[in-house]
């Protein structure tokens, strides 16, 4: 007897060390795909610097570059500060990039802030299940993480899905580890992960449920204490969504009030935010991208191929079900994940989009990566042809394939990890951002007032300080407001006022093409005419008075 336990201890031993090993190399795995997907990515071969789509990734950046400036989240409009309508804290995790990067590189910060967070995220899930001695289903869980459609094209992306989606799975494994470990501060630190998530997404709000674990971990025999904890645990969970509440209430004078109260009122005001009639549109999308049909235009074209899960991640998912048991935490966590199911299906968008789902695709990986542990660990039994089937869906799930991007054509399917292999097109590249970079060149270190259609948030947060941006005219994203309106006369006296105080007034466009087509959208002052800059390559015109045929920058 006193022979076999050191036998079995060894063996035992040596299983435990080829779970880690075998973990660590599928986590290699990962890493390695999310560096060639993402983190090599050369964004200057790209569309991307022109932090597309207006106005979110731009209102995200020019946030993020007035509370390093001024301590306080807002956007420029010509001379004047406004507020955003999108919440700041995505904007807040900007700041280390932008402290890093060069003020040329800038506009870099809201995507190697993503590319940081997703790397991150991957360690953490990995390191999550080696705490819990699972380093092998850990190692899974990345790899299908990494490989999730979903989930490398927003880490390379200039959006706050990455982010909000991060500090929601921190809060689901912190409320786990609270209830298996009976351990209060982390139900609390819990409720602060995701109180933080709502100053990047609202939306995270309806993952509330998950809290309903402090109330699970009862204390014996202390009714009073146990419902102070259930009591602390919101006042907790407010305190990390203060700050937006606090923005909102300065700005709008109300804690509920938003940005999209300011710039888009008659949406809010005509339009039901949460109805069951939107149902059938928003869950016909997700059926459509799961059964291979022709997918509209996402968010995700921009950064991808538009694709947001294939359908064999959905059916292993689905297989997983079969493996989890019920009990406390997951009594909790798939209630707060229907809420907020129900919610976004519910919601009305005008531009019905998978990656309000990225949250839920996410944590779904801990139920996908179950049958695949279950499976690597019964190859040598009986059930050994059901173990090969799972694990060819889990090989399916990770390659991407089979999927269909939103550009394809009627029968053709793609594999998502050779697309995201092969994202970068050097023949692409970001007008907007290469016209407003001549711009400066060659006009640096001098003041002046430039009107363009290109997003003028997006060039206040880009050129030098000295100059100030502002719309053309009433056609620009900012036009649905009933309290701020900028149309012709607004950009007239804009021009004056520059005239006034001996500024040189400009219009920078994108192309020739545009300058012959647009020209005469330009404000007209009396006296005055618009005249082609000398070394512009006919992109930039000069208001300079009457008579003159071509004006050069002076200095």
């Amino acid at each position: 007897m006193n022979r076999t336990i050191p036998t079995q201890t060894t063996w035992l031993t040596k299983f435990a060390n080829a779970q880690f090993l075998v973990g660590a190399l599928l986590l290699l795995c990962a890493l390695t795909f999310y560096y060639f997907a993402v983190l090599k990515i050369d964004y200057s071969k790209t569309k991307l610097l022109d932090l597309g789509p207006h106005p979110d990734a731009t209102e995200y950046f020019a946030q993020a570059k007035a509370i390093r400036r001024d301590w306080w989240p807002s956007i420029q409009i010509g001379y004047e500060k406004l507020p955003s309508r999108y919440p700041p804290g995505y904007s807040v995790l900007m700041l280390p990039w932008l402290k890093m990067l060069r003020r040329a590189d800038a506009v870099l910060a809201p995507f190697r802030t993503n590319q940081t967070l997703g790397l991150l995220l991957l360690l953490t899930v990995f390191a999550f299940y080696a705490y819990l001695a699972m380093p092998l289903t850990g190692g899974f869980a990345a790899l299908l993480l990494a490989t999730l459609p979903g989930f490398f094209t927003f880490c390379r992306s200039s959006m706050s899905d990455i982010s909000a989606s991060g500090l929601i799975v921190l809060a689901f494994m912190f409320a786990y580890l609270g209830l298996q470990e009976k351990r209060r501060w982390k139900i609390y630190l819990s409720a602060v992960f995701l109180g933080l998530s709502i100053n990047i997404r609202i939306q995270s709000l309806f993952f509330a449920p998950l809290l309903m674990t402090m109330a699970l971990l009862p204390v014996r025999g202390m009714r009073t204490k146990w419902f102070l904890h259930c009591a602390a645990i919101a006042v907790v969970f407010l305190l990390g969504a203060s700050p937006v509440l606090a923005v909102n209430t300065i700005q709008f004078h109300s804690p509920f009030k938003t940005g999209y109260d300011f710039w888009t009122p008659f949406f809010s005001d005509h339009h039901l935010f949460f109805s069951l009639r939107y149902v059938p549109n928003n869950a016909a999308a997700l059926w459509n991208e799961f059964v291979l049909r022709p997918l509209g235009y996402h968010t995700a074209n921009i950064f991808g191929t538009g694709t947001s899960f294939v359908p064999a991640f959905l059916l292993l998912t689905w297989a997983g079900l079969f493996f989890i048991r019920i009990d406390r935490f997951v009594i909790c966590a798939v209630l707060a994940s229907l809420t907020f199911l129900a919610v976004i299906l519910s919601h009305n968008y005008r531009l019905v989009d998978a990656r309000y789902y990225l949250p839920l695709l996410i944590l779904s990986i801990t139920v996908a990566v179950l049958p695949v542990t279950w499976a690597a660990k019964n190859l040598t039994r009986r059930r050994v042809i059901i173990a090969l089937l799972i694990l060819v869906l889990f090989g399916a799930a990770c390659l991407g394939y089979p999927s269909r991007s939103g550009s394809n054509t009627l029968g053709i399917v793609r594999s998502q990890a050779w697309d995201a292999l092969h994202f970068a097109d050097t023949s692409r590249g970001s007008p907007h951002f290469a016209a407003q970079r001549h711009f400066a060149k060659l006009l640096k270190r001098q003041p002046g007032i430039v009107l363009s259609d290109i997003d003028p948030v997006y060039l206040n947060a880009l050129l030098p300080r000295s100059f100030v941006a502002a719309p053309i005219d009433g056609n620009h994203n900012y036009k649905w407001s009933y309290t701020w309106r900028y149309d012709r006369p607004e950009a007239l006296a804009l021009v004056k006022r520059g005239l006034q105080q001996s500024l040189p007034v400009y219009a920078l466009f994108v192309s020739r093409n545009e300058v012959t087509t647009e020209q005469s959208r330009l404000p007209a002052v009396p006296g005055y005419e618009w005249c082609i800059l000398n070394n512009s390559g006919g992109k930039i015109l000069r208001l300079a008075p009457a008579g003159t045929d071509e004006t050069a920058p002076s200095g």
